[in-house]
């Protein structure tokens, strides 16, 4: 039986150097970019996407009541805000998956961990979703209808109760 051997060949001029350990081809991920970049004025209106790296306060024209949008602070792929107007106010955290939907009768807000695309404008509403969170920082997204009272359909039905009273004669 005869012996097998291996000598590594090198061609002459060229080095190679040891592949690190763990090392991958992974690009790394492109820095978060928002539609209106850091123009916090662009979200008057109700409708923008703004990168969100700390603390800011976002003023708004008064639709769906609320005159600014105050984020105190981001943390991870969450931030935590106070909405506040002339009559009325929220306060809360929303994270990614999350849409919430503000109005003059109340709040509302859904979760999904499937992506989710940018809500429908609806009148009368301010809707506020995370569309991306990275390194420390938040893309945000606000999205409001045409000014005005929100759809009767947001507003939760009260039950009218209408007692039966007999009438005779008696």
């Amino acid at each position: 039986m005869g012996a097998l051997a291996l000598t590594a060949c090198q061609s002459a001029g060229q080095e190679h150097a040891p592949t690190p350990t763990g090392a991958t081809d992974a690009q790394p991920a492109p820095a978060l970019a928002a539609a209106d970049g850091r123009d916090y004025a662009a979200c008057a209106d109700g409708n923008c996407e703004v990168l969100v790296p700390g603390p800011v306060t976002l003023p708004l024209d008064g639709r769906a009541g609320f005159n600014e949008l105050v984020i105190h602070r981001v943390e991870g792929t969450a931030i935590h805000f106070d909405l506040r107007g002339a009559e009325s106010g929220a306060s809360g955290s929303l994270s990614m998956g999350c849409i919430s939907t503000f109005h003059s009768g109340g709040n509302g807000s859904s979760c999904s961990t499937a992506p989710r695309p940018a809500p429908e404008p609806v009148d009368g509403t301010l809707a506020m979703q995370l569309a991306d969170a990275r390194d420390g920082q938040v893309v945000l997204r606000l999205v409001s209808g045409e000014p005005g009272p929100p759809p009767a359909s947001l507003f939760p039905r009260i039950p009218v109760f209408r007692p039966h009273m007999p009438f005779g004669d008696s």
